[in-house]
């Protein structure tokens, strides 16, 4: 059975007194799901039992689970059927005797109700006194509430140090859709992992979250070649990952020769320059990488710096050209003017375009690299303890995307690279590793690639590595670790993680950390949790609003042989086999990179095609434009590049499954600005079966 990202279970188990056995199994779709509503079984003379029922529930879900069982004996047969269930509350008589005829069936209708957040195993049998049959099947109980994280950090440098953070959860969070993350590392490599492990587990894969998975990969892996003291876990198969990526790139590669946001959208200046700049340093770092794609990339590049706007006719911002420049200058020869005239302009330049300027220069051996780290370094703001710059690019909305952590983590790179005793280092370091919003990662999949970016060249100049301390970590006054920490576990790139899930957090979480001896501790803590009120209210701002509706669909075939739809309000009763669409409708200010999350009822499936009408922008007055439309087992996942301030996005669904079935919030936010979001109330829908 298949869980909310298509991670299917299907274990068997041989039931009391049963003479012979075989199991039944899922099918698996060509959809982007994986996993299938439908069962697979195999004719044969002999009894056969399978379960029908959805991907998955969500919690409050009320739904009816059926069992049905063939009888292909030579007789009519006396036949024991039952479910046993674990994770969730059955409604009725768990089982019965019937008679059923020779190659017939007998369908056994089950109510179950999900009251709690985790996984529920299903047995059902079918036994009979010759031949019996079992099947054993798992799914996820999905929270019906809207998911919240709160995280902090935390660095510990001096030789005795006792530091107390809080993790506050807000008000009414479900008590069983809880997981607490406390990670601890001796040096700035082992809290790169934990970042990693994001990276590489994010659910969704356009052409900047493979790279910004990819990228950070090679960078490690060139990491571990510069510093030979460094070591990885083993778990980590780095050359795996990488090859992924390439392979994902590769397919992404437009025919210009440019990369865009997603597979069919116009080449992008800076996709385009993060594609060539990580290309180029998989080849630095040993992997074969296609040479003729990388280049195909730079000429591409050349094309969009010389025509200064990007295919969309807007001006290139000169934070983004001056990565694209950098891109350039690092992958191959050139002439050089690019840079000579970014050099030009370096009194104008922001920190990110600054630090790009002063790589750019140190890759090409240039002096003048020294001068720009100069004004780098000037023009830090920092305390006594950090060190960070502030900066923001204009969006092709004419609206400041704020690039702080970017331009820190670049101006980290540069300095470490060309002025690598410079004492503002560590403080840089101190302030990239504190400002993970989210605990063990940063705000964005990008934010959080850079991050990596930067940092890895910190560790190759930094002298972190030899520490010798013992500390301990408690959580609400309970110890929950204790270590001690020598150069081995630095070198290592050891780190100490502490998980805690459901009731063992609590909605106010004190973490304490004291530690004796020399050296670095990094400590980070997140709680991932899901709200747990009845009622969600819808929430927005003035950037970003969504409301979600119901409507039924109607799909005739006309005399001509041809199909056509109609949408009408939602009214009468829902049974098994009915159409509905989905409407989102979003409004708000206009904005780049816009993520729609949409959870569905249970028992229900997308479709994406209905009597040969293809439901998508491509069919007249569907659904608004999207980049990307996703469907996964419990929700739907849509993209644009460009949001235009007011959209509205359609899809339908097939209700298939009776039951009551409740439905978590659908979510909108700015990709690299999560914190402008908003989400619609929760809701509910009543499957009746098929009269």
């Amino acid at each position: 059975m298949t869980g909310g990202d298509g991670k299917a279970t299907v274990n068997f188990k041989l039931p009391d007194n049963l003479t012979t056995w075989r199991a039944t199994a899922r099918a698996v779709t060509a959809d982007t799901r994986v996993g299938s509503a439908v069962q697979k079984t195999i004719a044969r003379k002999d009894v056969i039992m399978r379960l029908e029922m959805p991907r998955f529930l969500t919690e409050g879900d009320t739904v009816t689970i059926s069992g049905v069982v063939h009888n292909f004996l030579k007789s009519d047969k006396s036949t024991k059927i039952s479910l046993d269930l674990n994770g969730a509350q059955l409604l009725d008589s768990p089982s019965e005797t019937v008679t059923i005829k020779q190659n017939g069936e007998h369908r056994v209708d089950w109510r179950v109700q999900a009251n709690q957040v985790g996984k529920l195993t299903l047995l059902a049998k079918a036994l009979t006194d010759t031949e019996s049959d079992a099947v054993e099947m798992t799914m996820e109980i999905v929270p019906h509430g809207l998911k919240q994280t709160v995280g902090n950090t935390t660095t510990l440098t001096q030789n005795d140090a006792d530091q107390t953070f809080s993790l506050d959860l807000s008000a009414n969070p479900d008590s069983q859709a809880r997981n607490l993350r406390i990670e601890a590392s001796p040096s700035l490599a082992g809290t790169l992992f934990g970042a990693l492990d994001y990276l590489t587990s994010f659910p969704y894969g356009c052409t900047e979250q493979t790279m910004s998975s990819f990228l950070p990969n090679v960078i490690v892996a060139q990491t571990l070649k510069d510093v030979p003291t460094a070591k990885i876990r083993a778990s980590n198969d780095l050359d795996k990952k990488v090859q992924r990526g390439l392979d994902r790139l590769y397919a992404y590669q437009h025919d210009d020769g440019g990369w865009g946001w997603w597979k069919d959208d116009k080449s992008d200046p800076f996709m385009t320059a993060y594609v060539v700049d990580g290309l180029t340093l998989a080849s630095k770092a040993g992997y074969q990488i296609d040479l003729g794609r990388r280049d195909q990339g730079r000429e591409k590049l050349a094309s969009l710096l010389n025509a200064g706007k990007n295919d969309n006719g807007n001006p290139i911002d000169d934070e983004t050209r001056s990565y694209m420049i950098y891109a350039y200058t690092e992958s191959g020869d050139s002439d050089g003017h690019y840079l000579e005239a970014l050099y030009a302009k370096r009194g104008s330049l922001g920190p990110y375009g600054r630090a790009l300027l002063a790589l750019a220069l140190h890759q090409r051996k240039d002096g003048r690299a020294k001068e720009i780290a100069g004004a780098i370094a000037g023009s830090a703001q920092t305390d006594e303890f950090e060190a960070h710059w502030q900066t923001a690019r204009v969006n092709d909305y004419g609206r400041n995307v704020y690039l702080d952590a970017e331009a820190t983590a670049l101006s980290l790179k540069a300095l470490s690279q060309i002025d690598p005793n410079n004492a503002l280092l560590p403080k840089v370091a101190r302030w990239l590793v504190k400002n993970r919003q989210n605990g063990y990662y940063w705000l964005s999949t990008k934010e959080t690639a850079f991050a990596i970016y930067g940092l890895t060249d910190y560790l190759k100049v930094s002298h972190e590595l030899s520490p010798d301390y013992s500390f301990e970590i408690y959580l609400n006054g309970a110890q929950v670790s204790q270590q001690h920490v020598g150069a081995g576990e630095a070198t290592s790139a050891q780190d100490f993680v502490i998980t805690k899930k459901a009731g063992e957090v609590s909605n106010n979480n004190q973490i304490r950390v004291v530690k004796h001896g020399r050296g670095a501790l990094y400590v980070s803590a997140s709680v991932q949790y899901f709200t747990a009120e009845d009622n969600v209210a819808a929430q927005s701002s003035g950037n970003l609003k969504i409301s979600r509706e119901y409507l039924r669909l109607h799909v005739t075939e006309n005399a001509d042989g041809k199909s056509s739809w109609k949408i009408e309000p939602m009214s009468g009763e829902l049974r098994s086999g009915d159409l509905i669409v989905v409407r989102l409708h979003l409004t708000g200010a206009r904005a780049q990179y816009l993520m729609i999350e949409d959870p569905i009822p249970a028992g229900a499936e997308q479709v994406a095609q209905v009597s040969g009408i293809n439901l998508n922008y491509s069919t007249g007055q569907w659904t608004d434009w999207y980049s990307a439309r996703e469907f996964r087992d419990n929700r739907t996942a849509i993209f644009v590049d460009y949001f235009n301030g007011d959209a509205t996005f359609q899809y339908a669904m097939r209700v298939e499954v009776p039951g009551e079935f409740r439905i978590a919030p659908a979510r909108a936010e700015l990709m690299y600005q999560p914190t402008i979001q908003a989400n619609t109330s929760n809701d509910r829908l009543r499957i009746l079966d098929k009269k």
